[in-house]
């Protein structure tokens, strides 16, 4: 099977880091969950599936080699992507963790594989409706047998020809075609005495309202080696793309779509609702209230709270109470992950705008065209009705005594010395984190604390779960911030984490632990429930849209 994706690696970019730190995440929880619950292994299998397809076998190869994922199979094109998904690098273990580590990987490289060969029977499927291909299918090791029991049914066809699994490999031209599809490139008049079609490259230098060029003789090899300078497809792209692009991807990576711990059936007497029950869905619920977009799980006491300020001009007015309709927010997201689709809907903008907005009621409709293929993809923001459903937002008592304004330089330091081991641990402990004079400091658990530079008023101190500073981190590092970070400590219970891009401000709330508990409490006292609103007649709607 060949493998999915481009021949000459693609590097991932922050946003897709942020996306593998969750799968990694999420391989953890499940290995912890009780039972190995099969919905929840369905669904890291499929995003494990959906990751390295989307970006291809040779890039994520790339990717973990830089990393230090050494060990290689050579007969199995994903063996390198699947342990940089699970987090488990063959090549660092040692004695028994090793063969188990090699196991584990090769056996997810095959089902990764089996996937794919099979890939239009569950591309389309539901939630649901996978779950139950998956179970069919035998779970991760139903899946390599399959794929072991295919293989060696092609083996005698194919003795004579190469490796079946090898990628198939693009000519120069055809690379060299794509590297000119980049949205980000501009025209100008022909210049004398270059042939139609020809490639090349040229050095310039602005001279007041002229360029001076001067052409240089470069073979496609050479051109395709300078092809990673070429800008982000995204550059010049309209504000508004690029807003709803960074929030949903950024707000993805801090409340991901999960599972409650509520049972989607009644629980019998004497039982107790546990990960062998099929649970309802805890996705993100995305309010949008006081001129920000407020973003929390649906269905959970206990989780983030992010705020996501916008920069820039919507085109509607933010005032009122409504949310994001989910679907409509998954397809939009799922269109705007890669750079050069996103770029898509941005290349022919009306006066700036990406997505012209229409209003009906208090209904706004954010309407995308994508050039690629004329179709639209609408985001929908409609009266907050959530039937039984309930989020949470934060209360408007939220009092920081302290706050500390860390530099890019501080955070440089931080995200490289003290993230750097807890990124690495899997096991949840409390984190200290305290302002005062001379800055402020971190101690992992019972560690001696870190202290980084940062611009200070008050004193504090505040304790966190390492998973929920952990995500916190993953989700901000990963944006384009055109500062530092802004720590802020309430101790009756959130801290505050806030970054800001050049077209929103990030702010990130943390539960704080409760004090004097025997283990560790998550405080819920500034977290403010948010309930369905009562229904609103339709004609009514309609009419104070007239």
């Amino acid at each position: 099977m060949a493998s999915v994706g481009p021949v000459t690696p693609v590097p991932l970019t922050a946003s897709d880091e942020a996306e593998l730190a969750q799968l990694q995440l999420q391989v953890r929880r499940a290995e912890a969950s009780e039972g190995r619950s099969l919905r929840r292994r369905a669904f890291v299998t499929r995003g494990q599936y959906r990751f390295i397809r989307k970006h291809g076998a040779v890039s994520i190869t790339a990717y973990a080699k830089a990393l230090g994922f050494a060990y290689e199979a050579a007969s199995l094109v994903y063996h390198e992507p699947a342990q940089l998904v699970l987090n488990k690098n063959v090549s660092t273990a040692t004695g028994d963790d090793k063969e188990a580590m090699r196991n584990e990987a090769a056996q997810l490289a095959r089902a990764i594989a089996a996937m794919e060969r099979r890939h239009a029977e569950h591309d389309h499927l539901s939630d649901d409706e996978f779950v139950a291909w998956f179970k069919k299918a035998g779970h991760v090791s139903g899946l390599a047998a399959n794929y072991l029991v295919a293989r060696r049914a092609e083996r005698p066809a194919k003795a004579d020809t190469a490796e079946a699994d090898a990628p198939v490999m693009k000519t120069p031209d055809e690379r060299v075609a794509e590297m000119f599809d980049n949205p980000a490139a501009f025209e100008i008049d022909a210049v004398a005495g270059i042939a139609s079609g020809k490639e090349g490259v040229f050095i310039f230098r602005q001279e007041g309202d002229k360029l001076r060029l001067i052409p240089l003789t470069a073979n496609k090899a050479t051109i395709l080696d300078l092809a990673g300078y070429a800008p982000c497809p995204l550059a010049a792209m309209p504000v508004d793309l690029r807003f709803y692009r960074e929030m949903l991807g950024a707000a993805d990576a801090f409340v991901p779509d999960e599972m409650s711990d509520i049972p989607l059936e009644e629980v019998p007497d004497g039982d107790v609702g546990n990960s062998s029950y099929d649970m309802k869905p805890a996705f993100g619920m995305y309010l949008v209230e006081r001129d920000l977009f407020s973003i929390a799980h649906a269905r959970r006491d206990d989780g983030l709270i992010v705020e996501v300020v916008p920069l820039i001009d919507l085109g509607f007015s933010m005032k009122g109470e409504c949310f994001i309709d989910n679907l409509t927010r998954r397809r939009l997201g799922e269109r705007l992950t890669g750079e050069a689709d996103a770029a898509q809907f941005g290349l022919d903008p009306v006066d700036g705008v990406a997505a012209p907005v229409t209003i009906a009621g208090q209904t706004k409709t954010v309407a995308f065209m994508s050039k690629a293929d004329g179709k639209a993809v609408n985001l929908i923001i409609k009266p907050r009705h959530i039937r039984s459903n309930w989020t949470y937002r934060v209360n408007p008592s939220f009092a920081p005594l302290a706050s500390a304004i860390m530099s890019p330089e501080a955070v440089t330091a931080f995200d490289g010395g003290f993230m750097k081991v807890p990124l690495r641990k899997q096991k949840d402990r409390a984190v200290t984190i305290t302002v005062g004079q001379k800055g402020i400091s971190f101690a992992n658990d019972k560690a001696s604390a870190a202290p980084f530079e940062a611009e200070v008023q008050g004193t504090a101190k505040v304790q966190v779960m390492l998973d929920d500073l952990r995500r916190a981190m993953v989700g901000l590092l990963a944006l384009p911030m055109t500062g530092g970070l802004i720590w802020r400590l309430d101790p009756n219970g959130l801290l505050l984490i806030e970054a800001a891009t050049d077209v929103a401000i990030y702010r990130v709330f943390v539960q704080t632990l409760e004090p004097n508990r025997d283990q560790p409490t998550r405080s819920r006292a500034l977290r403010e429930r948010v309930e369905s609103l009562p229904a609103v007649d339709a004609g009514a709607d309609m009419a104070a849209a007239a």
